[in-house]
């Protein structure tokens, strides 16, 4: 079973709304109704009652609130338990953990900030979604020994989307600081007749089935370009780039991708007609933005993206 969707079920029985939760967990309207749907599924029950124009539990769904609170509550002490394991015993120092977003760990971190952080032990990092990245977040206890910050990436102009997730981090005491804005850009065969092109236009784009992250950027994609455009969704990257360069789909990667891809990627990144935002920030207690090992991560950032020579680029611009 899927944990995640049981948090996500709380949320829906909370807000009552689809729509709501699914801003919560920075997911679509549609994604967060496939969960329930699959959620159900795996129960074998009815939790949710829809009607015209509005949402309600079931009675069934009612009674198992608390159950599955208790099951997310023991889940959250089970990681942190695991976390605070991990210190040795010699060690009574707090520990911070780095919760990276996989787009914003696959294009955002240069190569020396991933070296340092594959290298510290003052600042592990774990991949996770916008969505377990709140829920981590706002679940640590405050005695624990176990911290995080979250590296978190949003798809959209008005990121309207996921403003109600970030406000509930800010609820929770933390606090939300962008970093930058870019775009994005597609990838598509080196073979393919776009390749040449300086631009691509929405149908250019189509021409191909779409694959894309299984996050917030699907419901961008699909606003934009149809349900049936996009194909398949998967937070494999790899994937992804196989079944670009075979020619048999377009992809998307953010415009600073560009400074770490290798030459010899079989695609290229191309720029939209009518490109779509991405921005890239940072969530965390303010005390933590104070951690030493935080602070050496931002270092090595702005050494990076102040640099004249990429801030000339005009792939992307700092928010600070």
């Amino acid at each position: 079973m899927n944990i995640e969707y049981l948090h996500y079920f709380l949320d829906v029985a909370h807000t009552k709304s689809i729509t709501q939760a699914a801003r919560l967990n920075f997911i679509s309207p549609q994604g967060m109704s496939r969960a329930m749907n699959e959620l159900e599924k795996e129960l074998d029950c009815r939790l949710l009652v829809r009607y015209s124009n509005k949402l309600s539990l079931s009675p069934l769904g009612e009674e198992l609130v608390p159950l599955i609170t208790d099951i997310t509550d023991r889940y959250n002490k089970m990681l942190e338990y695991a976390a605070n394991s991990a210190i040795s015993d010699d060690n009574q120092d707090e520990s911070l953990i780095l919760l990276c977003h996989n787009i914003a760990m696959l294009a955002f971190l240069p190569r020396t900030a991933v070296d340092f952080l594959f290298t510290s032990k003052e600042l592990p990092f774990q991949e996770a979604t916008n969505s377990k990245i709140r829920q981590i977040m706002t679940s640590v206890n405050e005695t624990s020994r176990t911290h995080y910050i979250g590296l978190m990436s949003f798809f959209d102009n008005g990121r309207t989307a996921s403003d109600d997730g970030i406000q509930a981090l800010e609820e929770a005491g933390l606090t939300y600081r962008p970093y930058l804005k870019t775009y994005d850009v597609v990838i598509v065969s080196k073979d393919s007749p776009l390749a040449g092109k300086a631009q691509l236009t929405d149908d250019d784009i189509k021409s191909r089935p779409l694959i894309t992250t299984n996050s917030h950027l699907y419901s961008v994609l699909t606003r934009r370009f149809g349900q049936d455009a996009v194909s398949a969704a998967s937070s494999d990257f790899s994937l992804r780039k196989r079944m670009v360069q075979a020619d048999s789909a377009h992809s998307f990667l953010p415009a600073i991708f560009t400074f770490r891809r290798r030459q010899d990627d079989e695609f290229i990144m191309v720029p939209m007609e009518k490109p779509y935002e991405v921005e890239v920030g940072l969530v965390a207690s303010k005390d933590d933005f104070e951690n030493p090992a935080v602070k050496r991560l931002m270092a090595l950032l702005d050494a990076f993206y102040k640099d004249p020579q990429n801030l000339e680029s005009g792939l992307y611009t700092l928010c600070n």
